[in-house]
């Protein structure tokens, strides 16, 4: 179990026992309070969403840091929201600049664009569904936006996932809501 606050520590508990088993400093000064918090599927990597816009990924056993990402690059808004999904293969983080933003666990590398959700509408909190097929954001509004995890796949993945649905577009179809943009092979 994990805990942070406003100093930008966060103390790792032993649920079972109740006791304090470690304690992660992710960094001091303005702005690094700890906003957000999600363990990878297996455990191995604890995402830290912090007020300076960045997400700090640790390994909980070691207590080491591994990899800052800078979720909400050239902005003064913190990194509020972070989830792994189910397989461990994604981790989406979303900020008070409204955008949801998808990275390589493993990278340390962003995958795909970034979905902008709205400056009024900062992410507070995202959640894959158990599937992994959908991802919930929620925003300041009171909203709840439902996303397609598809959005979030390198670009050939998620045109395969398009054209598995709906078929592949003409090129005519293609070339008037994609114009200037090469069609990719994976949907002919």
């Amino acid at each position: 179990l994990a805990g942070g606050s406003g100093d930008g520590t966060v103390r790792l508990w032993n649920p079972a026992t109740g006791r304090l088993v470690g304690v992660l400093q992710t960094g001091t000064g303005r702005n690094t309070g700890v906003y957000g918090l999600a363990f990878s599927p297996d455990g191995k990597l604890v995402a830290i969403g912090c007020g300076d816009g960045t997400v700090r990924l640790w390994n909980p056993a070691t207590r080491r840091p591994l990899a800052t990402l800078h979720a909400t690059p050239g902005t003064q808004y913190g990194a509020d929201a972070v989830a792994f999904s189910p397989d461990g293969q994604l981790l989406i983080t979303g900020g008070l600049d409204g955008t949801l933003r998808a990275w390589n666990p493993a990278t340390h590398q962003p995958v795909g664009a970034p979905l902008q959700t709205g400056v009024q509408n900062p992410v507070f909190v995202v959640a894959f569904r158990p599937d992994g097929r959908l991802l919930a954001s929620g925003g300041y509004d009171g909203t709840v936006r439902l996303w397609q995890a598809s959005l979030f796949a390198p670009a050939a993945a998620a045109y395969a996932a398009l054209c598995a649905d709906v078929g592949p577009p003409a090129r005519q179809e293609w070339n008037h809501y994609a114009f200037g943009e090469p069609q990719p092979a994976v949907c002919g």
